[in-house]
């Protein structure tokens, strides 16, 4: 689907990243102008550089409203409308550990980045969709939402969280032409988990992987771009998980 984004306007949040820089290069290439935020502002300078002119960076700090009220404001000076907003922006902590260990400023910061960024995302985005026909909004959630592990208990909590308030989200506006929905990745190879593990231990997560390798952030970048497209017109309140199957199932 080559031009399966042409003439949209799409906003990424957490742009710099792996997944959401990998997502931004895609829009461009399916045809759509995209505004990429991150705090990183040189690290989306240069990916709007990198993408020409139907990119623009700025600096935005998702957890203030008016950063994010901005980004709406930019798609449209820029590029006229708004038709995709991609909530991407992501924290994490190595404090974020668990029930009993895990400090309020950790708990609030998490929630901070990962729901109320959702939420001003929508409160700004939707209107400005509703005007001209309708919109996507795709979250961005996560294994750890339902597969607990031994750390990171705020991050799977919030995640958790951001897909109810998908849901929600559907259920009100899809008689106005918005589709919300979530991608759901697991294990996916990015810059910053390659500084979290060492060769071994990738190669050992790729082992046990029942796709036999593990996930690019190409893979969640193509999902993101077909929940966005008008060939996902009928699919919203979905949570849509790449995981490659998971892990190898025990034979017995």
């Amino acid at each position: 689907m080559t031009n399966a984004l042409q003439g949209k306007v799409a906003i990424i949040t957490g742009a710099a990243g792996g997944i959401g820089s990998a997502t931004a290069r895609l829009f461009a290439e399916q045809g759509a102008s995209v505004v990429l935020a991150d705090l990183d502002e040189a690290g989306v300078a240069r990916l709007a550089d990198s993408i020409g002119g139907a990119a623009i960076g700025a600096k935005a700090d998702v957890t203030r409203e008016s950063d994010v009220k901005a980004l709406v404001e930019t798609a449209l000076a820029r590029f006229g409308r708004l038709d995709i907003l991609h909530n991407n922006a992501v924290t994490a902590s190595s404090a974020d550990t668990d029930a009993v260990e895990t400090p309020n400023a950790v708990w609030q910061s998490t929630y901070e980045v990962v729901v109320m960024a959702a939420v001003y995302g929508c409160r700004h985005a939707i209107p400005v969709m509703i005007a001209t026909g309708g919109g996507s909004i795709v979250n961005m959630s996560s294994g750890a939402a339902h597969h607990p592990t031994g750390s990171r208990i705020a991050y799977g909590t919030c995640k958790a969280a951001v897909e109810t308030f998908s849901a929600y989200t559907a259920a009100m506006y899809g008689d106005q032409g918005i589709r919300s929905n979530v991608v759901s990745p697991g294990f996916v190879l990015t810059p910053a988990t390659r500084g979290l593990f060492d060769a071994a231990q990738l190669e050992a997560f790729a082992a046990t992987a029942a796709a036999g390798r593990v996930a690019t952030p190409e893979d969640v970048a193509h999902v993101v771009a077909y929940l966005a497209s008008d060939a996902a017109s009928y699919v919203s309140g979905q949570v849509v998980t790449v995981n490659g199957g998971g892990n190898k199932g025990l034979r017995w």
